[in-house]
């Protein structure tokens, strides 16, 4: 068979098999709203029927639409109910909203208090973005919950170092994992890290055990399943590593965690720790040479679903890279210098949780939001209505994500 021809028959398998693949799909959409039309038209509007539309145009317009619509329109029918909560939909839905971003925000205030509110309208129209008070579903008001991080709308947080809490905010759902059981001692911590593993299609949440009175022994490591809600033992961390940031950070199938490494008998530098949630497998990721000796230790974060490294630097600016292409050293890039502004209490800046399409980057400093435009180097002040002081932040999507299983 010639090349040309060996071409024409893949390309006809291939065009075949998305034949099938599209062909179920439409089944599927069908199947899913089927009972729409007749469940949405009662008696009074059987004289003049509402116009047809296609199964399958229902499931693509509704899939455009924002959570919060989706949300009210549960009550139009019980297959439109059954439909915002399908796996296949969900994911569809999930697909046109990834860059729907809402930020999270824990005050300051003695009671454990949430807002929310839309990116876009924090960094535009601060002074009249009305932040949406959130009604946290753990009630105990006066203990701070730390949020480990977000993904695809599921925000995680800590609860006591020994068990966490899966939240959507946007459809008010949650669960709560059972205790984790780590033997505590004084000084012990967890570091959680949550996550997605795209073969077995589940949320996992991983928790590092640190011991700082066992530092050169292996810290235990578990993982949990949102699809079987338990933990299991996974394989230790690394040798005479240990976390020093409270939560890893999730970037293509992976969690990182910025650990201390100890060569003898003394913490002699800190790595970057790498573990693909499918395979449960470690490695090092490799920093970007930078200035080691005149910078604090770095931190990591997310920006743009890109791993990125922050640290200050002599005390006068904060620094920010950004890894372009996950696990390759040479794709760290410096993405902003942020001058510190004269600072008697000696605060730090904290993210970057955003950067804006002018490239602003979005940080916290003394409890307030603070936009840096690196283009005229200028700094902005975002004041939300009756906006507090803030404690933490984290960025996430508005989806039908659910904790629960259907």
């Amino acid at each position: 068979m010639s090349s040309s021809q060996h071409g024409r028959t893949i390309d006809y398998h291939h065009h075949h098999h998305h034949r099938i693949a599209a062909t179920t799909r439409k089944k599927r959409e069908r199947r899913l709203i089927s009972s729409t039309t007749t469940t949405s038209m009662d008696h009074h509007h059987r004289e003049s029927p509402l116009p047809f539309l296609p199964d399958e145009l229902v499931v693509e317009i509704l899939s455009r639409l924002p959570v919060k619509s989706l949300v009210k329109f549960r009550c139009v029918c019980k297959s439109w109910n059954s439909l915002f909560s399908d796996s296949y939909f969900v994911k569809k839905h999930l697909q046109h909203f990834t860059h729907h971003n809402r930020i999270i925000l824990s005050a300051t205030t003695a009671e454990f208090h949430l807002n929310s509110c839309y990116l876009n309208s924090l960094i535009s129209n601060p002074s009249t973005t009305i932040p949406e008070d959130l009604n946290y579903p753990v009630k105990n008001k006066y203990r701070h919950d730390g949020i480990v991080g977000s993904c695809n709308g599921l925000v995680c947080f800590a609860i006591k170092g020994d068990c966490v809490l899966l939240w959507n905010p946007s459809i008010r759902v949650s669960k709560k994992s059972p205790p984790l059981g780590n033997n505590w001692r004084p000084g012990c911590f967890t570091s959680f890290a949550l996550g997605y593993d795209h073969v077995k299609q589940d949320y996992k949440v991983v928790a590092v055990f640190c011991d700082p009175n066992q530092f050169f022994s292996e810290s235990k490591v578990k993982v949990y399943s949102m699809e079987t809600n338990s933990w299991r033992k996974i394989q230790d961390f690394p040798h005479g590593v240990t976390p020093y940031q409270n939560s890893g950070k999730f970037v293509s199938g992976t969690l990182n965690w910025a650990s201390n490494c100890a060569i003898g008998n003394s913490i002699s530098s800190w790595i970057i720790v790498s573990l693909d949630l499918q395979k449960e497998s470690y490695r090092e990721i490799l920093p970007p040479d930078y200035e080691k000796e005149e910078s604090s230790t770095p931190t990591l974060g997310v920006l743009n679903e890109c791993l990125c490294m922050s640290y200050d630097h002599k005390r006068t600016h904060f620094v920010v890279w950004v890894m372009k292409d996950y696990g390759v050293r040479e794709s760290w890039i410096k993405l902003v210098t942020v001058p510190y502004l004269p600072n008697p209490e000696d605060f730090s800046y904290s993210g970057p949780y955003y950067v804006s399409d002018k490239g602003e980057v979005l940080l916290m400093f003394e409890f307030d939001l603070v936009l840096f435009d690196p283009s005229d180097r200028s700094f902005k002040y975002p004041r939300i209505q009756n906006g507090k002081g803030w404690f933490d932040a984290e960025v996430y999507v508005e989806t039908l994500v659910s904790p629960m299983k259907h």
